[in-house]
C-alpha cells in the first residue's frame, strides 16, 4: 500500500447484516444492563432503584462460540457454563441506537463489565402470524399478509390468538413485534396458560402509545411471579408490571396470546414474530475496543440446572 494511502476501515454494521443472511452466527440479540440501586448512609445497597435497567432488543452481533456448554457439578446442583467472543459495531454506532443515544439515555456511556448480551438458545414455541387461523379481533377486521396479522379497528378492544395446549416449559423469555398506525395505545399483553379463562399473566403497560408507523420489539422475561420490567421505545422507558393470576402457572401449557388496546376507528395494528424462547445469557468480562471499527467482547455464560431436572421438578 502506498505510504500516503490510509487503509479503509471496516463497516461492521453492514458486515454483520450481510453475515446474518449467510450464517446463523450473526444475529440480533438483546443488550441488557441491570438497574443501579441506591445506598444507605453506610454505603450498603438498598432496594431503591436510582437508574432503571436498560433493555435494547435488535442489536446485531456476531457470536463466535468457544465453549457452548460445559457441564459442571456444584454443591447447589449442576451448572452449565461457556465462553464466547461477541463482535459488536463500534461504540459511536451503538450510541446511534435510540435507546443508547446520549440525548435520550445519559446513563449509557460505554460497554461495561457484567453487561449482558441475551441470545436465543432456541425458540420453544412461535405463535403463527402467517395466516388468520386461530386469530380473532373483538372490534375490527383481521387479515394476514403472510408475515404479520393486520387489524383495522372500529374502536377499543383486543386481538387474540387461541390454540390447543402447547408446551412452553423450557422458555424463559417472550418476544414479539408490534406496529401501530393512527395513535394506537398498547394497554396490556396477556398470555393464558392451563386454560383460556383464568390462568393469565398480565404484562401491564396501560396507555403506552405506539410510535406511528414504526415496528417496536418487545422482549421481556417469562416469569412465574409478580415483578417489574421495561419496554424502551425511541429512548423512552415504559415501566411494565408482570401480574399473574392466582391460578397462573408457567409450567402449564400455553393456550392464548392477547393484545389489549385503545384505538379510534380506522387505526391499524400489526403483530408478528411472537416467540417463547429459551435464552443464552452472556456476561461481559472484558472489552477489546477497536475504536474506528468494532468492539470484541469476551463473554462467559452461566445457566441453571439442566432441562431434564427442571422438568422433573416442575
Amino acid at each position: 500500500m502506498p505510504v500516503d494511502q490510509v487503509a479503509p476501515t471496516i463497516n461492521m454494521s453492514k458486515l454483520l447484516r450481510q453475515l446474518g443472511h449467510r450464517t446463523g452466527q450473526s444475529r440480533k440479540v438483546v443488550f441488557y444492563r441491570e438497574p443501579i440501586y441506591g445506598k444507605d448512609s453506610y454505603g450498603v445497597e438498598n432496594t431503591t432503584v436510582v437508574v432503571d435497567e436498560i433493555v435494547v432488543p435488535e442489536v446485531q452481533a456476531y457470536i463466535r462460540t468457544q465453549i457452548s456448554k460445559d457441564f459442571v457439578i456444584q454443591k447447589g446442583g449442576g451448572n452449565i457454563v461457556g465462553s464466547a467472543l461477541i463482535y459488536l459495531p463500534r461504540l459511536n454506532t451503538l450510541k446511534n441506537f435510540p435507546n443508547l443515544d446520549q440525548d435520550n439515555n445519559i446513563y449509557f456511556n460505554e460497554i461495561e463489565g457484567w453487561d449482558k448480551i441475551i441470545d436465543k438458545d432456541r425458540v420453544v414455541y412461535s405463535v403463527p402470524t402467517s395466516g388468520e387461523a386461530g386469530w380473532t379481533a373483538s372490534a375490527g377486521s383481521l387479515v394476514s399478509d403472510g408475515e404479520s396479522v393486520d387489524t383495522t379497528f372500529t374502536g377499543n378492544g383486543n386481538v387474540t390468538y387461541t390454540t390447543t395446549a402447547k408446551n412452553t416449559l423450557e422458555a424463559d423469555r417472550l418476544q414479539f413485534q408490534i406496529y401501530g398506525s393512527g395513535g394506537v395505545q398498547l394497554n396490556n399483553t396477556r398470555v393464558y396458560h392451563g386454560n383460556t379463562t383464568s390462568g393469565t399473566l398480565d404484562i401491564n403497560n396501560t396507555n403506552f402509545a405506539l410510535t406511528d408507523n414504526t415496528w417496536l420489539t418487545v422482549d421481556v422475561p417469562f416469569l412465574s411471579g409478580t415483578a417489574s420490567g421495561s419496554i424502551y421505545q425511541g429512548g423512552s422507558r415504559a415501566s411494565v408490571t408482570f401480574t399473574p393470576a392466582a391460578s397462573f402457572d408457567y409450567e402449564d401449557d400455553f393456550r392464548t396470546f392477547r393484545i389489549e388496546y385503545s384505538a379510534d376507528s380506522g387505526d391499524t395494528l400489526k403483530i408478528r414474530n411472537i416467540k417463547y424462547y429459551k435464552s443464552t445469557e452472556w456476561s461481559v468480562h472484558s472489552v477489546r475496543d477497536y475504536t474506528d471499527e468494532y468492539m470484541c467482547l469476551e463473554c462467559v455464560r452461566t445457566a441453571g440446572k439442566r432441562d431434564s431436572r427442571r422438568r422433573a421438578y416442575a
